[in-house]
């Protein structure tokens, strides 16, 4: 019902926020993430809802955040997580400032100290329950 709405608001706030956007299953990750700085949402599930005719629906987001960085040194790699998390928020943040978004809870943020291309990207993914209404 809001997926749609959801998606099309964090595009916009990643792509404001200079990050290259797509969305989809993460299997196709290394098939497309070809530019970076990198923002990859997997489609948002729809965990549970609330009401008939207009009530709350709660989604479950999942967003990867991807720089290259193929030749960082340790200290490079560290700053990029540090960025990277702090964009991650900041998305979220905004997400929240939306008209449809009641609220966004229990976000998380892990840095992946594996790669999810082919390219040798850092990365750092973040979840949270973003509650919207209908």
């Amino acid at each position: 019902m809001n997926r749609e709405k959801l998606t099309t608001a964090i595009k916009t706030i990643a792509e404001r926020d200079g990050y290259n956007f797509y969305c989809d299953g993460e299997a196709l990750m290394p098939r497309f993430v070809s530019s970076y700085p990198a923002l990859w949402l997997t489609p948002p599930r729809f965990e549970s809802m609330k009401g008939r005719n207009h009530g709350k629906i709660i989604y479950s987001v999942k967003m990867h955040a991807m720089q290259d960085g193929l030749k960082y040194s340790t200290e490079q790699r560290n700053a990029a997580w540090a960025k990277m998390e702090e964009d991650l928020v900041n998305i979220f943040s905004q997400l929240s400032e939306e008209d449809f978004v009641v609220a966004v809870e229990q976000l998380k943020v892990q840095h992946s100290s594996a790669t999810m291309t082919n390219h040798a990207e850092v990365a750092a993914t973040a979840t949270a329950n973003v509650i919207t209404f209908f």
